[in-house]
């Protein structure tokens, strides 16, 4: 996992193109953008959305096999649960279809995320995105990077 602002957008575009594309895709985002599906690259789309988080108690971890998440707020903030590999049990089976697999933990770690925040989970790596940190709506854009095509 990489959590970063898009400040430093340069140093982490060097570590690979495609995360290159979407740190450069992203500096056109912003809270006006309208919600939708965007191409970036062959391997590379974006979903910009808006939504309620909801409450830290209702966490669910994700893993992908196929696709690295890398999540970006454009608006708002709220907590994105890091748990660690070894402290989840599976909640549902993955679904190949949507390339997801659902996990239930404990306790959960929470990085702060917030305009200009960023966090970069590669495929496996367990996630919780859209967690309350307060009231408000948020805005973000998940940007999806194919790694595994089978």
């Amino acid at each position: 996992m990489i959590y970063s602002d898009l400040k430093n957008g340069d140093f982490y575009a060097a570590c690979d193109e495609k995360i290159s594309a979407c740190l450069a895709f992203a500096k056109k985002l912003g809270a006006d953008t309208p919600c939708g599906r965007y191409e970036v690259t062959d391997d590379v789309f974006v979903n910009v959305m808006t939504y309620q988080p909801k409450p830290v108690c209702d966490a669910v971890a994700e893993t992908h096999k196929r696709y690295a998440d890398l999540q970006l707020i454009l608006d708002g903030e709220e907590w994105m649960g890091c748990p660690d590999a070894a402290s989840v049990s599976p909640a549902e089976e993955y679904n190949d279809e949507k390339d997801i697999a659902l996990w239930s933990q404990k306790d959960i770690p929470l990085l702060p995320m917030r305009t200009g925040n960023w966090a970069l989970f590669m495929p496996g790596e367990p996630h919780a995105p859209s967690l309350k940190m307060k009231d408000c709506t948020v805005k973000k854009a998940v940007f999806k990077l194919l790694y595994f095509k089978d």
